[in-house]
């Protein structure tokens, strides 16, 4: 009897023990939540437009109106006797046309002088058979036999770099259907034929428009290497007079020295006349 009672309250104590586990709420521990890592990195922001350098201006190399050298002009063949030109296998560089021409090759264009400007003293030169007078470097030669031409040479004592500077005026009739474009022509004409005295290698520039005697004119310059080596430079400028007469001023001068003698031929330009 003991044992049944002792079974019995067993089992009723069992009993209650699970009643009271399955109505008690269940509680869950908390999870901690990890951080999402963002393994990506922001794209890179690219910008639309790029900035050029500070006074780059791409605008100011556009330009219209740009001409060439006249390949006829270069090279020209050599006269009998006389050493030819190299041929120019490469195309012309552009040039424009304008006040001032520009020289074939940039790397030909004057160097920063190695010597002190020179100082000119002038003198009025007068060529009679011309009706013309204008100031000069003094003490220069005068050559003036023929009746159209007028030459001045720099003397012996104080020639430079291997070349006398030689100055050359002309005056010769044309006929009354000579035109300003003529001109232009024969300034082109008179550059071929400089181009065969002697000389290893020929650039002349394009021409550009510029009054002489307060008429309308063209003007080129040009270098040039003589078949000793010798580099020299200058300008060929003509007019066209009302008494359809073609008029011109040709200087040459040694390459080293283009920026004095082109002073030179500015101040003849300016005190030419007719007298």
């Amino acid at each position: 009897m003991k044992k049944k009672l002792l079974i019995t309250g067993l089992l009723l104590a069992t009993a209650l023990l699970l009643t009271a586990c399955s109505g008690a709420p269940q509680t869950q521990t908390p999870t901690a939540e990890l951080p999402t890592l963002n393994t990506q990195a922001p794209a890179m922001e690219i910008p639309t437009t790029v900035p050029l350098p500070e006074g780059i201006d791409p605008s100011a190399e556009e330009d219209t109106d740009a001409e060439y050298v006249d390949p006829a002009l270069l090279n020209q063949p050599a006269a009998q006797g006389q050493q030819a030109a190299p041929a120019v296998t490469e195309a012309p560089s552009t040039v424009f046309a304008g006040a001032t021409p520009i020289l074939l090759n940039p790397i030909d264009m004057p160097t920063p002088t190695k010597h002190p400007p020179l100082v000119f003293t002038y003198a009025t030169y007068t060529a009679n058979k011309l009706g013309l007078s204008f100031e000069s470097v003094a003490g220069y030669e005068v050559e003036d036999g023929a009746a159209d031409t007028y030459i001045l040479r720099e003397p012996a004592a104080t020639v430079k770099d291997n070349y006398p500077v030689e100055i050359v005026l002309t005056l010769t009739p044309v006929n009354a259907n000579y035109k300003k474009t003529d001109v232009r022509a024969d300034v082109r004409a008179k550059l071929a034929d400089l181009g065969k005295l002697n000389y290893q290698k020929w650039e002349p520039t394009n021409t550009a428009e510029r009054s002489l005697l307060k008429s309308p004119g063209y003007y080129a310059d040009f270098r040039g290497v003589k078949v000793d080596g010798t580099i020299v430079r200058g300008r060929v400028h003509m007019a066209l007079l009302p008494d359809n007469k073609l008029l011109m001023l040709q200087i040459s001068h040694p390459a080293e020295y283009s920026n004095d003698y082109m002073g030179v031929h500015t101040h003849m330009r300016s005190t030419l006349k007719t007298i």
